[in-house]
């Protein structure tokens, strides 16, 4: 008990000094600005903390904006590594594993919430990839119903061009919270989970890129367009996949010449056009029309070379990770080898050894359970009592990730080939 006192003791300090010391750093490099009720029940009293997910370090700016310490649910990816395992512990971090249910997080959480703790969460479970709230699930709605106590909602604008999931690093530009609280009091809170979740939604609901507000801003950084093709893999000239490379501010098509240069508040300055321009070839000067159309595009393409009889559809280098878990946490992963990843006209994903070209693994993207997308570059999922990661350099991993949504979208449809 005493043991437990101090360890909560030194996370305040600890908070205290982080709020003294990174927090001016912080609003200077991103120009914070907060605004609306900020006013948080007083110590002792629980309450939840919603915000949605854009950028690397908004749960320090966010909780650098309020007078609490803040519990928030991390991704236990964070938790494998010894500094961050360190940092996270010092806080009081509350792993969760990703993309499954899972019953140890609860367990802490509500002990955390009998505490008297805030607890901070991002509803829509990761980082989105377009500054745009992604669909939220419904464990968060059942808990407050369940529980009862105040939420208070921060959205965030500018978050997202500060420091794009893409990206590597931050740029300069302007950030601002807006809160205000979803439920004040206890008797505020309706019996209907789908009440509170569409009241979530609309307290949380954003697209930055079409917020005239901030993209009159420019989010500046001399690397600014550096890793784009983590998230664009179609040409909208030559209509081709993965061929795009980043340099700078710059982006380029490695088969039809085109370039580009990218502007800090998300749109593309046309510097050369590809040759020779496909049929039904498109130009974009908005990042986001541009991954609209790439994610429209991209199930027909694959269709369309399918009914060529082309295969494989698509055939990446990667490395391959697996380990046997049984609880999904334990996840120490051993490397398998170097190959070559490929997508199969039937949609499945088939790695290829290269020392000894042996077949490591062949699965149905519909199998994969869990998955997501860590440090941008690794596509992880399990399988039966097992984990796997595939790590991809320089090309995108969330392509991936990316078909494992759409298959299900369609397997939930009925129509899938």
């Amino acid at each position: 008990m005493l043991g437990e006192k101090l360890s909560f003791l030194w996370r305040d300090i600890f908070w205290w000094w982080a709020k003294i010391f990174l927090g001016p750093p912080l609003r200077f490099f991103f120009h914070i600005q907060s605004e609306g009720k900020r006013r948080f029940p007083p110590r002792g009293q629980p309450a939840f903390l919603l915000a949605n997910h854009t950028n690397t370090v908004d749960p320090f700016m966010i909780a650098d904006s309020i007078n609490r310490p803040v519990r928030y649910v991390v991704t236990d990816e964070y938790f494998r590594y010894k500094i961050s395992r360190t940092l996270l512990g010092w806080v009081k971090g509350i792993p969760k594993t990703k993309n499954i249910p899972d019953s140890v997080t609860m367990r802490i959480l509500l002990r955390a919430v009998k505490r008297g703790e805030i607890i901070g969460v991002f509803p829509e479970g990761k980082r989105n990839w377009d500054g745009e709230t992604l669909p939220l699930g419904d464990t968060i709605p059942r808990l407050i119903k369940k529980l009862k106590i105040p939420a208070i909602c921060v959205r965030q604008r500018g978050s997202y061009l500060a420091w794009p999931r893409w990206s590597n690093w931050p740029r300069r530009g302007r950030v601002i919270f807006d809160f205000s609280y979803l439920f004040e009091n206890p008797e505020e809170v309706p019996e209907d989970e789908r009440e509170i979740k569409r009241r979530i939604e609309e307290k949380l609901s954003y697209s930055e890129l079409e917020d005239a507000e901030v993209t009159k801003h420019i989010f500046t950084s001399p690397t600014v367009a550096e890793h784009l093709e983590l998230r664009l893999w179609l040409c909208p000239h030559c209509l081709r996949f993965f061929t795009l490379k980043s340099e700078k501010r710059n982006l380029f098509c490695t088969s039809c010449g085109a370039r580009w240069r990218f502007i800090g508040n998300g749109t593309f300055q046309l510097n050369k056009v590809g040759e020779p321009l496909a049929v039904g070839a498109r130009n974009f000067k908005r990042y986001i029309d541009w991954t609209r159309w790439n994610d429209a595009q991209t199930m027909p393409m694959l269709a369309d070379r399918k009914k060529q009889g082309k295969g494989p559809l698509v055939s990446l280098p990667a490395m391959m990770w697996s380990v046997p878990t049984e609880t999904g946490r334990d996840r120490d992963f051993e490397l398998k080898g170097d190959g070559i990843a490929t997508l199969t006209p039937d949609f499945r994903m088939v790695f290829v050894r290269s020392k000894d070209g042996k077949v490591l693994f062949d699965t149905p993207l519909t199998q994969m359970k869990g998955p997501g997308i860590t440090w941008n570059h690794k596509f992880e999922f399990f399988g039966e009592d097992m984990a796997y990661r595939f790590t991809f350099f320089g090309q995108s991993a969330y392509f991936w990730h990316f078909l494992t949504q759409e298959l299900d979208k369609s397997k939930s449809k009925g129509d899938l080939r």
